[in-house]
């Protein structure tokens, strides 16, 4: 079964790549510049449960200044509306680049209507292991970009939880120690105020630093 999107196809049968119907302007593809290894650093250790290299047609058309690129997948993407990917090192499209299901489909309406000349672009699908469920999302593989915004895991959810009630039992800490001291030192004089007012500011943050480091210790 040949959908009229593919043209790059493996066979079932013998397992030979086949082009069919190729566009008439010959097609490139955009060479990665970033390795999974690489992708995979981009999250937290243990996160990332598989990583797969696709390419994504873009429809090139004009010359020099004039350039224009498009998406032209068959079947829109979510998080790719709106994003058109860098430049890249490109080589003419055939078999050995890639293999068919590493190509996404392209529209051929657009392609004909247009005329111009398609570019695969590599993107990284990575799914992601959060809390109770799964979650994909793509990567640029020239520039390395997180196509989206990167899902905040429990972890990093913890941690800003911790860090706001640090801070609020800092001030709280903070009160508790300016009353008496103010209520203690009314009736000194200007230069005592401020010196006394100076040692219990940096103790404070003495005190909030001292914190922080035991809690980076224990991570």
């Amino acid at each position: 079964m040949v959908l009229e999107s593919n043209f790059f196809l493996r066979c079932p049968y013998c397992d030979a790549r086949i082009i069919v119907d190729p566009p008439e302007n010959t097609p490139a593809l955009v060479e990665p510049s970033v390795s999974e290894e690489h992708v995979r650093r981009l999250f937290q250790s243990g996160m990332v449960s598989s990583t797969e290299i696709k390419f994504f047609p873009y429809l090139e058309t004009g010359t020099s200044s004039a350039r224009k690129v498009q998406p032209c997948f068959s079947q829109p993407w979510q998080g790719l509306e709106g994003y058109l990917p860098p430049s890249g090192s490109m080589k003419v499209f055939d078999e050995s680049l890639a293999s068919p299901d590493q190509m996404i489909p392209f529209n051929r309406d657009t392609v004909f209507a247009l005329s111009g000349r398609i570019i695969f672009h590599p993107f990284y699908v990575v799914m992601l292991n959060l809390e109770g469920y799964s979650e994909g999302l793509l990567v640029d593989g020239v520039s390395c970009k997180i196509i989206g915004e990167p899902p905040v895991t429990a972890d990093q959810a913890d941690s800003g939880t911790k860090l706001n009630r640090m801070f609020f039992l800092t001030l709280a800490a903070g009160l508790v120690f300016t009353f008496p001291i103010y209520f203690l030192t009314k009736d000194l004089n200007e230069s005592w105020h401020s010196m006394i007012w100076n040692v219990a500011i940096v103790i404070l943050l003495a005190f909030g630093f001292y914190h922080l480091r035991i809690k980076a210790r224990r991570k």
